[in-house]
């Protein structure tokens, strides 16, 4: 007899959440507890193991303090991207839209990829947020160009997530996805990467990503 196992979406319904929050924590948390089968990129827990599961959600990091703090990022990072990265007043499909940004013939012209990772990362700063990474030497800017720009796999940021284009040689957001998601998946692609974005009241000490200059 073939035995059912939880998967990804089963402990998202668990505990209230979305599977893409369990994808993010497989990826943060290295103390997440292992699959005990991966088919295919999908992964299956023993339905035995549920207590396990719900134990380690109950000690977390980031609950508390901290989960107020990572709620407050987020909302952060959506603003940010409605009004300092997108159109507030047009169109979601809209091309991205800050100082200095340029297009040639309906595309971004070259450099502008690059230019806009750090105009993101400036806008973020001076609302009081930085990108800290676990390695401190990794180039923030060219992370947040990949995050932005670079097609994924599944093995990057788990099963069932988005994979493609944030948004494309254009300017414009993936179709169908809006400033939430837009957020949503910075976040979950910055954690495979090794790294989050953090209020500076909230910073614990660890090492800051370079500032691009």
């Amino acid at each position: 007899m073939v035995k059912d196992m939880l998967g990804v979406a089963d402990i998202a319904v668990m505990f209230n959440v979305e599977p893409k929050t369990v994808s993010m924590w497989r990826l943060r948390y290295s103390d997440f507890p292992e699959p005990d089968v991966t088919i295919g990129g999908m992964a299956g827990w023993d339905p035995g193991r549920a207590e396990e599961l719900r134990v380690w959600e109950s000690r977390r990091p980031g609950q508390g303090r901290r989960a107020m703090l990572a709620e407050h990022v987020q909302e952060t990072l959506r603003r940010t991207f409605i009004f300092r990265f997108m159109r507030p007043n047009d169109l979601t499909s809209a091309p991205i839209d800050f100082p200095g940004i340029e297009y040639d013939g309906g595309r971004l012209a070259d450099g502008m990829q690059a230019k806009a990772a750090e105009h993101l990362i400036g806008a973020l700063r001076d609302q009081g947020c930085e990108i800290v990474f676990q390695d401190p030497a990794t180039d923030a800017a060219q992370a947040m160009q990949r995050v932005l720009w670079d097609r994924w796999s599944a093995a990057e940021v788990g099963e069932n997530e988005f994979i493609g284009q944030l948004f494309d040689d254009h300017g414009r957001i993936y179709h169908g996805c809006t400033a939430f998601d837009a957020a949503a998946y910075t976040l979950l692609r910055l954690a495979a990467l090794g790294g989050e974005i953090r209020s500076v009241l909230g910073s614990s000490g660890q090492g800051m990503a370079r500032r691009p200059s």
